[in-house]
């Protein structure tokens, strides 16, 4: 054979690795492009599942206050003014916290908790006896509020 046969072969042979190339480059980024949607995609999803997550778990911090309040009620049926003022100002601060994940339907909800909490707080400072009856009604009204939330 030739020289020129052998160059035409070469040529071939370099021309045919890099379509090949080119090819497989082509390929290489429409992947990427599919990858970085996929990504952009799952971490959206990441973002909101992440979100329900805190919501989830703001309401279930909301499912600790009826107890929580009914502690405060034991605390002043004997007559533990003080620690039964500490556990409301706890309590407070476990429904400051959840409030922040709550949706504003919810929050919307139970606007009424911490205006009441203030004034049962207030009472039991004052050390007023009717205190016990307003934290029942505070804790039944949270609830109720409560429940009819859980079912809609």
């Amino acid at each position: 054979m030739q020289f020129r046969t052998y160059l035409i072969i070469v040529i071939l042979v370099v021309v045919a690795f890099g379509i090949g190339a080119g090819w497989q480059n082509m390929r290489l980024r429409n992947a990427e492009k599919e990858w970085a949607a996929a990504k952009g995609e799952m971490q959206s999803q990441i973002r909101s599942l992440e979100k329900e997550m805190d919501q989830v778990k703001a309401r279930e911090s909301l499912l600790e206050i009826p107890l929580a309040l009914f502690q405060v009620s034991l605390h002043l049926s004997e007559k533990n003014f003080g620690v039964a003022t500490q556990a409301l100002d706890q309590l407070k601060e476990i429904f400051g916290k959840s409030q922040v994940a709550l949706t504003d339907e919810w929050k919307r909800k139970f606007d009424f908790f911490l205006p009441a909490l203030e004034e049962v707080r207030n009472e039991v400072q004052n050390m007023n006896p009717s205190a016990n009856e307003k934290i029942k009604e505070l804790e039944e009204r949270f609830n109720q509020t409560l429940r009819s939330s859980n079912t809609s």
